[in-house]
């Protein structure tokens, strides 16, 4: 299946190369007009360290962190103006690089620099930034290994949030300079990146992170908001929390996921925005549909999460990714979604050799001469060989090729910057009827396709807003309206595609 998989990515990679290059879909520059600026302050906050960081004192120990990120800007283009900004978040187990008993852990590893230079040779401005790490995951109390990650991940949401208020300041308050679109603006997290992503696009109340799964034993709540801010980094008592460019609103638009998983199913509501998500199916660290989540190096249970297969399904129930559903029909969508059930928005990256990061590769050579203990070394190239045994860089991007060619598209979909990716440009509203002509109070909707499907609709006025939607479960249906004279736009969802058609309220 590997081998299946991986050449239907190769040949998806080779059809979709053959066409027009659109802007945020397909690469439109080259890695030499991409520029970087590295380790740009964004934020300061209160990490908590645990003797795995710091063997020097024993016991959790309170730091203040200044926190980077590097930028990666496309070249500017007066005619495009303004870009959408994607924030992307690398792996690493919330512990430091080689202390984490992996090879990853920071905004440099290969593939997450390698992740935002495909986004940004799309045209859009990537913000890699790191995040506050630390917790105890040795620790033989599993109270205190369940609830000092669940801190880092909320911590990381945090940082997520303080790091979108940066840019929207830096836009008010520096002219904007970097020509930054912060209406349109993508999350990406890559494996623990992930647990953070997916968490900011679904926590949508404090009380979401004090159901009995995010309790202690004792029934006491493992996050305490009063002490460490609200999951926007907000409030909290000092010397804990610094709330970092106050007076901004923190929100985005799409999440897409690359390995991790979320914190738990039940965050999921209608409303939020649409997840994305690639994940390897016997991914040996996070579930790939519900599970326990294991840590490198170690054989600790930590806390059950929901992978990339639950969370699609789920989400895609609660209706929060009809912003992308089946309007991409590209080369990569037709390869994997020979093995995703039908879940538009779910890569599986199949196979035994894969395991949790076919994208990413190594220098094992430079980890043997790190100044490490001969057993962490060990244990490093351990972890390597069983989440990546093949970890050549070729192999690795023509993975990474597959992996974005898939979520681009629907990322740019979702934010609006395209109607549609590989889809037939026929209207198939042209086969919709609307009556009666002009409509009172009432509308009919006669659905005349016999293999198109009608899903939604959406009904706009001339300025562009929404003001009615409804999902249809029928090739017939009747709409009470109670709607303005005038005329309006209808926007309908079909199973395989778009439509649109005008009509008028008398």
């Amino acid at each position: 299946m590997k081998k299946i998989l991986l050449s239907l990515s190769a040949i998806a990679f080779a059809a979709c190369s053959l066409n027009a290059q659109t802007r945020y879909v397909d690469e439109v520059y080259s890695d030499e007009e991409i520029d970087i600026a590295m380790n740009i302050p964004y934020s300061e906050n209160y990490t908590v360290l645990y003797g795995d960081i710091d063997p020097t004192t024993p016991g959790p120990q309170f730091k203040l962190d200044t926190l980077l990120a590097d930028f990666y800007y496309p070249p500017y283009d007066a005619t495009v103006g303004e870009r959408p900004i994607v924030f992307v978040l690398h792996s690493g187990s919330f512990l430091p690089r080689y202390i984490n008993n992996s090879a990853v852990g920071y905004k440099d590893d290969s593939a997450t620099v390698e992740i935002c230079k495909r986004f940004a040779k799309r045209g859009y401005v990537v913000m890699s930034m790191t995040y506050r790490m630390g917790w105890n995951p040795t620790s033989p109390d599993e109270d205190i290994r369940r609830s000092t990650i669940i801190n880092a991940a909320y911590k990381g949401v945090q940082d997520l949030s303080a790091a979108i208020r940066f840019i929207k300041d830096e836009v008010v308050m520096l002219g904007n300079f970097n020509a930054i679109d912060t209406t349109k603006i993508a999350l990406g997290g890559q494996g623990t990146g992930s647990y953070i992503s997916a968490a900011f696009a679904s926590l949508n109340s404090q009380d979401e992170i004090k159901i009995d799964k995010f309790r202690n034993t004792d029934g006491s709540i493992m996050v305490n908001d009063t002490i460490w801010g609200n999951r926007f980094g907000e409030g909290g008592a000092p010397g804990f929390n610094n709330t970092n460019w106050p007076g901004y609103t923190t929100d985005a638009h799409v999440s897409f996921q690359i390995g991790g998983a979320l914190g738990d199913s039940s965050w999921i509501d209608g409303g939020e925005i649409p997840l994305i998500w690639a994940h390897s199916v016997l991914d040996p660290f996070a579930p790939y549909k519900t599970g326990i989540v294991s840590v490198p190096g170690t054989t600790l249970q930590v806390v059950e999460a929901t992978g990339g297969y639950d969370a699609i399904k789920s989400s895609t129930a609660q209706g929060n990714n009809k912003p992308y559903q089946g309007k991409v029909m590209d080369g990569y969508t037709t390869a994997i979604h020979a093995y995703n059930e039908g879940m538009d928005g779910l890569y599986p990256i199949h196979g035994m050799a894969n395991a949790s990061g076919p994208y990413e590769w190594y220098d094992t050579n430079t980890i043997k001469m790190l100044p490490l203990p001969a057993a962490t070394i060990q244990s490093i190239l351990g972890g390597i060989r069983l989440s990546n045994p093949l970890h050549g860089k070729a192999r690795a991007m023509t993975y990474l090729d597959s992996v974005v060619g898939y979520i681009a598209p629907r990322v740019a979909v979702s934010l609006g910057l395209v109607d549609a990716v590989g889809i037939n440009k026929v209207n198939l509203g042209s086969n919709v009827a609307l009556g009666p002509v002009p409509a009172k109070d009432e509308l009919f909707i006669y659905n005349n396709w016999d293999n198109s499907d009608l899903e939604s609709i959406e009904i706009r006025n001339l300025n562009g807003q929404v003001v009615y939607t409804q999902d249809i479960h029928a090739k017939h249906t009747k709409l009470a309206l109670n709607l303005p004279t005038g005329m309006y736009v209808m926007h309908m969802q079909f199973n395989n595609g778009v439509g649109s058609k005008k009509f008028v309220v008398q």
